[in-house]
């Protein structure tokens, strides 16, 4: 019996040695991305402040609901998303450091799911951007009768849920009782490969599309020149409109991979040090923060909007998308 009890002490013994050296790595963890996360903090507060300006302003004023506008606005406002969800999980990182203590399961699990909203709501907005501006280009003679600003509205209203379920997809099913379980990746509180195989196939897809809508948009710029004249012509847009949109779109697409693709390529990877993967929190948050920037340099109407936002009295101005 002596035997058996000793025999008992030394595995609870080593069970809560190995619990406190988990809880200790964890804790070394953090402020080794202390200077990243203030970072990304005030990239958050930048975006969200940021990118409410264009998005109020395609709001408040009618001349800008338009279907690229409305799509415009709503990039705007997965971009504040971002900036909030950084935002808040900055904060609460940096809370835990200062306090000595771990995040709960549940707490971890809110958080990935939070930046996976921002990403996937991101990605698919973009991809609808992309998507309307390839058919004003390449189906330019069409692009009134098919593209309507309700059609937009209802591509909004199922991307946001398709990418809320998708992100709350993680929660349900088989869930890991820690993130050292085997077979489990430690994002997330936790998270089973087969979903982190999942999640990255609804992120690429995307991005893939995004990618071959903007090489149709530059193909079918450089082979029909004066085809696109006559179609612009017919939807009543300026001759070099097609082109400054394609090209702000590119912009913002090489800026979206930049930001995103670190991110899920290391999360590719399945890695097993966390410090690898939140570094890359810094891009994600920076691409949000940069968008408004690109609106302000490459779009004349959006910079009108915003300056009508603070000063009144001044006219409408031309805002054709």
């Amino acid at each position: 019996m002596a035997l058996i009890t000793r025999e008992i002490e030394n595995i609870t013994s080593n069970g809560s040695e190995c619990l406190q050296n988990d809880l200790k790595g964890t804790s070394h963890a953090y402020p080794q991305r202390v200077d990243s996360v203030y970072a990304a903090i005030c990239l958050g507060v930048w975006s969200v402040v940021a990118n409410s300006l264009p998005l109020t302003a395609i709001i408040k004023h009618e001349q800008f609901h338009t279907p690229a506008y409305f799509l415009m606005a709503n990039l705007a406002a997965s971009d504040v998303l971002t900036g909030a969800a950084f935002l808040f999980v900055g904060s609460s990182v940096l809370y835990y450091v200062c306090t000595e203590t771990a995040p709960s399961i549940a707490m971890l699990r809110f958080r990935f799911t939070l930046i996976l909203l921002s990403g996937l709501s991101s990605a698919y907005s973009l991809l609808t951007l992309t998507a309307e501006r390839y058919w004003f280009i390449v189906h330019g003679m069409s692009y009134v009768n098919n593209v309507t600003n309700d059609k937009c509205k209802i591509a909004i209203i199922v991307l946001w849920v398709w990418s809320l379920l998708l992100a709350m997809l993680p929660n349900f099913g088989r869930l890991c009782a820690s993130r050292t379980e085997e077979g489990c990746l430690w994002i997330g509180g936790g998270l089973p490969l087969s979903y982190v195989v999942l999640i990255l196939v609804f992120v690429f897809i995307p991005m893939a599309a995004i990618v071959y809508f903007n090489l149709a948009i530059f193909w079918c710029l450089w082979k029909h020149v004066n085809a696109i004249a006559a179609q612009e012509a017919a939807v009543g847009a300026q001759s070099s409109v097609s082109r400054k949109s394609a090209i702000t779109i590119v912009i913002i697409t090489v800026v979206f991979l930049v930001g995103w693709m670190p991110f899920s390529v290391t999360m590719a990877t399945l890695p097993r040090n966390p410090v690898s993967l939140s570094q890359m929190f810094v891009f994600i948050v920076l691409n949000s923060a940069v968008n408004p920037v690109i609106y302000g340099f490459r779009l004349r109407e959006v910079r009108r909007g915003v300056i009508r936002l603070f000063c009144t009295g001044h006219g409408n101005g031309d805002l054709s998308p």
